[in-house]
């Protein structure tokens, strides 16, 4: 090897073995590592809104159905749809109590739930 090339290869490697080098590096991976950490923690914050929003209809809805006396197909459908992701979130027992009191109901048609909730409505404002 020539004295030019070993003078660079001896460089090189200095360069890489220095404390610069390895400054260098860990800066980047410190850098990736609080972009990940701010990255997850504005996941968690957006999951626990998601769940608290689901938290929120499922609890009006059910609450809704019960006060009605019935439900109909498609409320249940959507309100299945609803719950499914809301359990597999963790949500809470509120929620299950809500929907399995859900499922006990009878299921109505439209019609008659329209009806139900009008009555509702003119007993609440004294119609």
């Amino acid at each position: 090897m020539t004295p030019f090339w070993q003078n660079i290869t001896i460089a090189i490697v200095s360069a890489l073995g220095s404390g610069g080098f390895v400054s260098l590096v860990q800066f980047f991976v410190t850098r990736h590592d609080k972009a990940k950490e701010k990255e997850d923690e504005e996941q968690s914050e957006t999951s626990k809104m998601i769940l608290a929003l689901g938290h929120d209809k499922i609890a009006y809805l059910t609450r809704k159905f019960i006060r009605r006396g019935g439900i109909t197909q498609t409320e249940m459908a959507n309100l299945a749809g609803l719950y499914a992701p809301y359990r597999a979130m963790g949500g809470n027992g509120d929620g299950k109590a809500g929907y399995e009191a859900c499922e006990k109901l009878p299921i109505i048609a439209d019609d008659e739930a329209d009806r139900r909730d009008i009555e509702i409505k003119r007993k609440e404002y004294e119609l």
